[in-house]
Order: structure tokens, then C-alpha cells, then sequence
């Protein structure tokens, strides 16, 4: 399909069209109607020297021929050139409204970094693999490098379905290399400790009760506080987890069927809790404030919490990973990996004796 270029001289009609800066539109017909472009991004200047407008003529006959290219092949999928053109921050806001309560906070904060670095006009057209190092570029210098990851992710996770939706025809964050995550310490509780939570009085019962329950049963806080009565079936609890999508059956001890019939008042939902995991933290802090615990303990706690327990009680590594719902055992090894190390620190902590 033809392109025609046209110039498009500066509106300074004073001034002769040979000392008036110009640029080109690309002109064709899309789907029966007449569109004029114009490439903004380069300009002719009456200053420029013969090797300049040489350079930027090639810029402009390379755009014109990508163009024709993709108009000659729209039939078989390419995509549409106004689609990409369209907003990218329209479009991530409008994935972030469709977010859990539980998950929409880190898409939020992911929008404000990308406004904050690049402006509210991004366009699909805008996120290059150069524009995607720069924002991960800029990200380092302001958060933590896993807090850049998790923001790296949404909009990642956000070009991935632009792709399906045939917005655009690939993700360039595939061809971007990508910070790697670094290790956070396991932070859990000792049997001991949970122990002297479960004898700590405090005002909130849902809280302490919901994060006795993850140490019992390794569910994540958003499967905790979603968690319905119809969820306990045979003696097991029944669900999907909000994280990956799976189906876990975990069956219920002793000590998760206590809290159960403590929270026997609720009626949908096991547990009355906020759908926002940094409420509910807050408030978990001040429980832990009341104990003699001084670790950083967060809800996540309870399913590390409940790993290292069942690993520590000779449970084998392929149940837990079951157990936790994990896709990849690679995942559950880190757990024994912790227990290994405690091993190594109560050996090396043995006084030294004289041979």
C-alpha cells in the first residue's frame, strides 16, 4: 500500500518556505479514510548541514517504509499503527481498577512511578527497549532493587496483555535484561513464639486469630481474608489461591480446627479482616509489640512460619511444597536451606573443648 510523504512547514508565513523549518507527514489511506501523519520527532532546520538532512532523510524514508510494510500485511495480524498511538497510562489504569483490593496498591504505586519518570502522555509507541532500561534505570536510584522488580513486573504483566488484546505485536520487555531479585532474610517464628502469641491478649481477635491460622495451614494473607465458609469441605480447606491460580487441598489439624470454631460467629467469611495486606500488617505489629518477639514479623511470616515447623518436624520436602501450593519445588528448597543453616549455627555455637 502506497505512502506518500508530504512537507509540513512551520505556520510562519512571513518568511519564505526556503528559511522555514519543516517536517514530514506520511500520507495513506487506513480502512477507506484518508490519514496524514506527521513525524514529529524530526524536524528540518534551513541551518542544517548537507550531512544532517542526509541522516534524517534516511530516518524518515526508514519510518515510511516500516509503514508500508505494515499496511501490506494488517490481514494477517499485524497491528493496527492509531492502536499503538494509544495511551499506555489510560490503559494500565484501567487494568489497575480490575485489581484485587489486595493487589491493586502495587499497580497504583507502579502508575505513579511511571508518571513520575516519563509524564501522563506515554503512548504503546513510547515503550522501547531503551525507554524500558531507563525506567529501570531511574527505579534503582529510587526504591529498593526488589521493590523495582515487583514495579518491572506490573508493567511487564501490562504489555504481556496489551499483546494478547493485539495492541501491540510484542512485548520489548523480553528483550531487556532485568535486575535480579536479592534474597530477603526468612523471617519466622519458633514454636516457642507462637506459643506466647497464643497466650498474648489483644483487642483485635480476627488478627490474631487469621495469623495463628497461616501458621497452621501456610495459606497467604489474601487466601486468608477471602476465605469462605464453603471453602471447608471433608475436613480440608478447598480454594484456589489468589497468587497463582492453583487448587490446594490442605487438610485441617488440630490447631486450625480451634480457630475455626472460634470464628463460628462470622458468617460468610472465616475472618473479619481488611482486603489491604498493609492495614492489616500495621495492626499485626502491635500484637507482636505485646510479646517479647523482636523480629520483623509480617502475615507472610505465618506461611514461613509454617514451612520451616513442618520441615523441622521431619515432614518431607515434596509434601510441604504441596502443602504451600508451590508450582516449582525450587521454591520449597529454601526453607531447608534456612533449617540447614540453624542446624550449622546450634553445632557452631557447641563451646570448644581442649583435645
Amino acid at each position: 500500500m502506497a505512502v506518500n510523504l508530504r512537507k509540513k512547514y512551520s505556520s510562519n508565513k512571513e518568511v519564505s518556505k526556503k528559511n522555514r523549518p519543516y517536517r514530514y507527514q506520511l500520507d495513506y489511506y487506513h480502512n477507506g479514510k484518508r490519514i496524514r501523519e506527521t513525524i514529529s520527532k524530526i524536524e528540518f532546520l534551513p541551518t542544517d548541514t548537507k550531512e544532517q538532512r542526509q541522516q534524517k532523510i534516511r530516518i524518515i524514508d526508514d519510518t515510511k517504509a516500516k509503514l508500508e510494510i505494515e499496511l501490506a500485511n494488517q490481514s494477517s495480524g499485524l497491528v493496527s499503527r492509531q492502536l499503538k498511538k494509544a495511551s499506555f497510562i489510560e490503559y494500565f489504569e484501567s487494568l489497575t481498577k480490575k485489581k484485587s483490593p489486595n493487589t491493586q496498591g502495587v499497580w497504583e504505586t507502579t502508575l505513579k512511578h511511571i508518571i513520575d519518570f516519563h509524564g501522563k502522555k506515554l503512548k504503546f509507541e513510547d515503550i522501547t527497549e531503551r525507554w524500558l532500561e531507563k525506567f529501570s534505570n531511574n527505579l534503582l536510584v529510587k526504591v529498593s532493587q526488589n521493590s523495582a522488580i515487583t514495579y518491572l513486573q506490573k508493567v511487564n504483566a501490562a504489555l504481556n496483555q496489551a499483546v494478547k488484546q493485539k495492541i501491540i505485536v510484542e512485548n520489548p520487555f523480553r528483550f531487556v535484561s532485568k535486575p535480579k531479585k536479592v534474597e530477603k532474610e526468612m523471617v519466622y517464628l519458633t514454636k516457642n513464639e507462637v506459643q506466647e502469641i497464643i497466650g498474648t491478649d489483644f483487642f483485635d481477635n480476627d488478627i490474631k486469630r487469621a495469623f495463628l491460622f497461616g501458621c497452621y495451614t501456610g495459606l497467604r494473607f489474601s487466601d486468608i481474608s477471602a476465605l469462605k465458609w464453603s471453602n471447608i469441605k471433608e475436613g480440608s480447606i478447598q480454594l484456589t489461591q489468589t497468587k497463582t491460580k492453583g487448587t490446594v487441598y490442605i487438610p485441617i489439624g488440630t490447631n486450625a480446627e480451634h480457630i475455626l470454631n472460634l470464628q463460628r460467629n462470622n458468617t460468610e467469611t472465616v475472618f473479619k479482616l481488611s482486603a489491604h495486606n498493609n492495614s492489616a500488617n500495621r495492626t499485626l505489629r502491635k500484637l507482636i509489640s505485646r510479646t517479647t518477639i523482636e523480629k520483623n514479623i509480617s502475615f507472610h511470616s505465618s506461611r514461613h512460619t509454617f514451612a520451616t515447623l513442618l520441615i523441622t518436624s521431619g515432614v518431607n520436602i515434596y509434601t510441604v511444597s504441596k502443602l504451600l501450593g508451590h508450582q516449582e519445588i525450587e521454591s520449597t528448597l529454601v526453607y531447608a536451606k534456612v533449617i540447614n543453616e540453624e542446624k550449622e549455627k546450634a553445632i557452631n555455637s557447641l563451646p570448644k573443648f581442649e583435645f
